[in-house]
Formats: C-alpha cells, sequence, structure tokens
C-alpha cells in the first residue's frame, strides 16, 4: 500500500521548512495543507492536541509533531534513500546536539531582536550574533555541517535563513560581515533543489512579519485585585492567547492614581492597559483581546450568529447581576437570604440549561462564556458555606463542567484557591 503523508503547516514557517525539505531529500511525495492559526483547523486540533502548533507530518493517519523529531521520523521512515542523520552513533548523538543547541536559543532571540528597541534589542543582537558564531566554529571549513554530504543539522539551521532579510533590517546587523561562513555555507545549501523549491522569498517573509511585528512588541498590563472574578477573566483570556503581561495588584482603599486615570469614568478594576491605551469593563476586555491576537486560540465563535448567542449569553449571567445576587447571598439572613438564594440559583439553573449536554457553552471548545462563567467558580466555597447551599445537588452539571475548565492551564493558573477567597471575604464584609 502506497504512504498517505499530509503535511499541516504555515508558508512562512521556518520549522515548517525543515519537514518540506527532508520530504524532498526523500522524494517522498505528499499533500501539503496550508493552515490558518487565526482559527486553527478542526484536522490540526485533532492531530496535535497537546501543543496545537505547526508543522504536523500525517503519515498514514498517524501524527507526528515538532519539527526535528518529524524530520528524524522522516528519515528512519524512508531509510532507504538519501540519508539525513549519520549511520555512526556518536555523530548521530552529535548532530542531535547541535540542533537541539540551536533550536532552544534562536528563535526566541530571533523575535527580540525584531520586535525591541535599544538596550534590549542591542542584548538580542549580541545574542543572536553569539549563536550562530558558535554554529560557524562547529561549521569550521567542512563544506556542510556533519561534513560532505547536506544532512540533518543543515536542516535544521538553513530554514532561518529566508527570516535574514527580516533579521538583518529590523536588527540592524549584517550576516555578511558577521558570519561569512555561515553565508557561504548558506548559498551553498541553496544550489540543493529541496532547499531552493522550500525557502519562500526573504523580501516576502519581511513584509509579513512587518504586518505581526507591532503584536509582538506588545506591552500589556494589567490593573486587577487578586479575588476579582472580573479580572480573573482578562487573565484566563490572556493565558488562552499566551499574550505575557505586567501585572499590578490594586488596593481598592486607596486607589492608584494610575487606575483613576486609566478607568476615570467608573475608577474600578480590571483595566488591560495595551501600549499606553487603557480598555475597561471585563467582558468588553476579553472581546478585545481576542480582536487584537487573534491568530491563536480563538475565543469567539466565527460565526455571527454563534457569536451574538456567545454575547448575549455572557451578557444575561452579567446582567442577572449574579456578583449582586451572591453578594446578598452571603451578606444577608432570613427572608432576604432565601429570597436571595432562589434567585442565585435560578440564574445558575438557567446556564446549566444552556450548557445541556456539551462540554463547553460554545461546544467542543473552551471560550468567551466559559471564561465569563468559570472565575465565579473560585467563590463557590463561599456561597455555598454563607448562603447554606450545595452546587453540586442543585446544578451538578455546571460542577461537571467547571471541574472540565479546571483541566485548562489557563483557568487553573488564573483562580484562586476557595478557601483564600473565603477567608477574604470574611475580612471584607465583616463576618467574622
Amino acid at each position: 500500500m502506497a504512504d498517505e503523508v499530509v503535511v499541516l503547516d504555515t508558508w512562512a514557517s521556518m520549522m515548517g521548512m525543515r519537514v518540506r525539505i527532508a520530504l524532498a531529500e526523500k522524494g517522498i511525495k505528499y499533500e501539503y495543507k496550508e493552515q490558518d492559526l487565526k482559527n486553527k483547523s478542526e484536522l490540526l486540533l485533532k492531530m496535535n492536541p497537546v501543543h496545537k502548533k505547526i508543522p504536523v507530518l500525517i503519515h498514514n493517519g498517524k501524527p507526528v509533531c515538532e519539527s526535528l523529531i518529524i524530520v528524524q521520523y522522516i528519515d528512519e521512515v524512508w531509510n532507504d534513500k538519501s540519508p539525513l542523520l549519520p549511520s555512526d552513533p556518536y555523530q548521530r548523538a552529535q548532530a542531535r546536539f547541535w540542533a537541539d543547541f540551536f533550536d532552544q536559543k534562536v528563535y526566541a532571540v530571533g523575535k527580540k531582536l525584531v520586535t525591541t528597541k535599544g538596550e534590549e534589542q542591542e542584548a538580542a543582537k549580541k545574542e543572536f550574533l553569539e549563536i550562530y558564531k558558535t554554529m560557524e566554529r562547529e561549521l569550521g571549513e567542512k563544506p556542510y555541517f556533519g561534513g560532505e554530504k547536506f544532512g540533518y543539522v543543515d536542516i535544521a539551521l538553513i530554514t532561518f535563513y529566508s527570516w535574514f532579510y527580516v533579521y538583518e533590517t529590523l536588527g540592524k546587523l549584517s550576516m555578511e560581515a558577521e558570519c561569512p561562513k555561515i553565508i557561504e555555507w548558506a548559498k551553498r545549501c541553496l544550489l540543493k533543489e529541496s532547499v531552493a523549491k522550500s525557502l519562500p522569498d526573504q523580501k516576502k517573509v519581511y513584509e509579513h512579519v512587518l504586518k505581526f511585528r507591532d503584536r509582538m512588541a506588545d506591552e500589556v498590563v494589567v490593573l486587577d485585585t487578586w479575588a476579582s472574578m472580573m479580572g480573573m477573566r482578562v487573565r484566563i483570556a490572556l493565558a488562552e492567547k499566551g499574550i505575557k503581561y505586567e501585572y499590578k495588584e490594586q488596593d481598592l482603599k486607596n486607589k492608584s492614581e494610575l487606575l483613576l486615570k486609566m478607568n476615570p469614568v467608573h475608577k474600578k478594576i480590571p483595566v488591560l492597559i495595551h501600549n499606553g491605551k487603557p480598555v475597561c469593563e471585563s467582558l468588553i476586555i476579553v472581546q478585545y483581546i481576542d480582536e487584537v491576537w487573534n491568530d491563536r486560540s480563538p475565543l469567539l465563535p466565527s460565526d455571527p450568529y454563534q457569536r451574538a448567542q456567545a454575547r448575549f449569553w455572557a451578557d444575561f449571567f452579567d446582567q442577572k447581576a449574579v456578583y449582586a445576587v451572591g453578594k446578598k447571598l452571603v451578606t444577608t439572613k432570613g427572608e432576604e437570604q432565601e429570597a436571595a438564594k432562589k434567585e442565585f440559583l435560578e440564574i445558575y439553573k438557567t446556564m446549566e440549561r444552556e450548557l445541556g449536554e456539551k462540554p463547553y457553552f460554545g461546544g467542543e471548545k473552551f471560550g468567551y462564556v466559559d471564561i465569563a462563567l468559570i472565575t465565579f467558580y473560585s467563590w463557590f466555597y463561599v456561597y455555598e458555606t454563607l448562603g447554606k447551599l450545595s452546587m453540586e445537588a442543585e446544578c451538578p452539571k455546571i460542577i461537571e463542567w467547571a471541574k472540565r475548565c479546571l483541566l485548562k492551564e489557563s483557568v487553573a493558573k488564573s483562580l484562586p484557591d476557595q478557601k483564600k477567597v473565603y477567608e477574604h471575604v470574611l475580612k471584607l464584609y465583616g463576618l467574622n
């Protein structure tokens, strides 16, 4: 039976180019499926459920992930032509070492080189060139890293050549002047058809990088307090997108000048400050995050009707003032508390009916409505203890859903301990 080979990739990915070169070296035909990383395909999510990244090689229905692992797999499966790794175990180990050394360092440093300025960029430039000078010393006088034959380490490095114009132009350096042997080696590699046909035009890559460079260099600050359910929404959304940010804990008894300046209308947290511009109100912030960083982990559905429905249910939850009802639940007694309990549980039972049998409110994927609701889970111990109720007994599907959400790192790391919140609430409302 003929091999069925599929590659999930994007055209400008240095990691994906490695796979394409390796397949070309082996003369293996394959189906190429360009991926939209702003809206990841079901196939990509199914084939790489751990990292949800490209490239992925699908060989007779079975996925192999991570570019260097894929290249080794290609070499081992199609071992009857153009070996990429040496046959000697020690030399194979050395080849893996140098490819791994390069991988661990250059991509992150290259990103800093093109997205930072001043001293930070200079430090990145120094580190970037030192990596290549280290590789240049390893190359020595050999035509290729493995000796006389083009191979594994060459494949690991040559794909970054397509980004050299980016690094030189935005990083203000000259690879020809700094690392002449690397340039000679790269030109030698480009004489190979497998390389020449797999690497895109450097200017095209440059134009591509310019489109998202500003977002790569974003300055993001979050003004918040640790126990705020509203603020947790923002933190989860940023974590889902993989966005780094500076967190500034706020003292709401003595509001900072920064908070008053950034949210002069409500003077409340949370506030997201993006490149100096403030965005206020938690659900508005989450939508903003989804729209700005739209190339990863979409939070709202792409379909307009489904987006409207997601906004409706998050708005319903907020408009029903579950926060205000929850406050009544824990601070009142007698008939007033019983009325609050009834209203509180009806809100959650309505949401439970909307959830139905779906794993998440949006269906198969964790998203906007889940973010809107899950942060209140951190207060469930408060509501249950002080409000004299059991969420497990009253809304079992909500509890199942919450436990499912907590398996996500973005949620688990953003929600504080329930007992810690309880102690905080006792002090906040003078219930000691």
